[in-house]
């Protein structure tokens, strides 16, 4: 080898460790950023002879080192896992905050809720069978199941606007969807381009798999690395993004918890109007929520008020009041009407605004006996009764809710898990950045000693004959 040929090898060291020290830099200086993948120089020897020939020699001495890439440390097995379990960790935690805000809206257990309420009217009754006519227990009668009824209908508005709020928030999802699409449409076109040009496209990638993660965590999407560097995303066996090419979704349905039996609420793709199979993701939790959680709710809620009108109203029907028609002074006892009117938790009202239209009596014979105030008030025991009916009703909420939450909480830890993982692959490490900097430093260092020696070597020889 020449001495000059020495200048040139140790050139290309200098050159191969400052580009490995300018990529330790820029990965620590994005330590903290998220997404970031740390990169790697790749460096390989530069052979004397490429392509041997006949008449070809060699020294069998290489001519100094080349970056052959830049590597960016990522590991799409673990990502792939990771926007899985992130899909489903993000499915249950919405879900778990739907039940809380259900759980809200009915405010079961409390002093003032609609169990304690049941349980004042039943007693409100006992009292008019007491007392059948103390125009007091009567008022007091009427004013409970006031307070009943308007209890119920705060009850279903909550629910009403509950839904409403999910439906507005899932367009409001479905819309960040279909622009997160187009930023991985757009980035892929931009690193297919920059491959073709030979241009480095690690940031781009990195930026890409965010807005893949994104998507993933929203609708459960997967995502499928092609061999030109993009990235197609699937949703449910279809694509959404292929290439730089966009499948954007619409929320379609009901508005109001009262409309989808005519009009369901599904998320669709906007160019055929298909369902799009959405099973994980924050999407998922609202479907879910908005098909089956809150309608569920309203429909117990609705079949509790149902079971107190008929039954309340069909035994009032057997009793009798204490009208008194003027001049008179002694009833004229009338069979009892409605005490509740309505269809559901919705309208129910009470009927009767007149305390002498509470029909306690079971003979108009004996207008002032309670027996069949007491009749009422055994409908508490009734085992499918509006209070055995409430009492499952928030029972089966509780059990779907803690249910939830343990699973939330175990998918936490594991989304939290594989997040751990995919960051010690692809994460930068400042330990691991600072051993680098210093053995790329003192590599440094070693080639320019070898140009500061090359050229001592060369001034001692050119000066030999002076």
């Amino acid at each position: 080898m020449s001495t000059f040929s020495g200048l040139n090898t140790a050139l290309s060291a200098l050159y191969a460790q400052r580009r490995a020290l300018d990529l330790t830099g820029q990965n620590i200086a994005n330590a903290n950023t998220e997404g970031y993948s740390r990169q790697r120089v790749e460096l390989a020897p530069v052979q004397s002879l490429t392509r041997p020939a006949y008449w070809s020699t060699s020294e069998a001495i290489g001519d100094g080192v080349k970056i052959t890439d830049v590597t960016r440390l990522h590991d799409e097995f673990i990502s792939n896992r990771t926007r899985t379990e992130r899909g489903l960790n993000e499915y249950l935690q919405a879900q778990n905050g739907v039940y809380a805000n259900v759980e809200q809206a009915i405010g079961e257990p409390s002093d003032t809720g609609l169990q304690s309420q049941l349980s004042d009217y039943w007693s409100a009754w006992s009292d008019v069978a007491n007392r059948p006519g103390d125009m007091s227990a009567r008022t007091q009668l009427l004013s409970r199941a006031n307070t009943i009824t308007q209890n119920m209908g705060t009850t279903r508005q909550n629910l009403d606007n509950l839904f409403g709020a999910t439906r507005e928030a899932l367009d409001a999802d479905v819309s960040v969807v279909n622009q997160t699409s187009a930023g991985v449409a757009d980035l892929n076109a931009r690193i297919k381009l920059a491959r073709n040009a030979n241009m480095p496209t690690n940031e781009l990638s990195d930026q890409r798999d965010q807005l893949v993660m994104k998507l993933s965590e929203l609708t459960g999407a997967a995502g499928r690395l092609n061999e030109d560097g993009s990235m197609d995303v699937a949703l449910g066996g279809n694509l959404l993004v292929q290439g730089d090419s966009v499948r954007n979704l619409k929320a379609v349905g009901s508005t109001t918890v009262d409309g989808i039996g005519v009009a369901p609420v599904q998320v669709q793709f906007a160019d055929n109007s298909s369902v799009a199979a959405i099973t994980t993701g924050k999407l998922a939790s609202g479907l879910e929520a908005l098909t089956k959680t809150i309608p569920d709710t309203v429909a117990g809620l609705d079949s509790v008020a149902r079971t107190l009108i008929q039954s309340v109203n069909d035994q009032h029907a057997k009793g009798y009041d204490i009208t008194t028609t003027p001049p008179a002074t002694t009833p004229s006892p009338q069979p009892g009407g409605a005490f509740f009117t309505g269809t559901n938790a919705k309208d129910i009202r009470v009927a009767i605004t007149d305390p002498t239209k509470i029909a306690a009596s079971s003979t108009p014979a004996t207008p002032y006996q309670g027996d069949n105030a007491n009749a009422m008030a055994d409908i508490a025991k009734d085992p499918l009764g509006a209070d055995t009916q409430y009492r499952n009703f928030v029972v089966d909420i509780g059990i779907q809710a803690q249910t939830v939450s343990r699973r939330a909480s175990s998918q936490q830890v594991i989304a939290d898990d594989v997040t751990s993982a995919e960051q010690a692959e692809s994460g930068v490490s400042l330990d691991e950045e600072m051993t680098n900097m210093l053995m790329y430093q003192r590599a440094y260092e070693a080639a320019a000693k070898v140009i500061s020696t090359v050229d001592t070597t060369l001034d001692t020889l050119i000066n030999m004959k002076r």
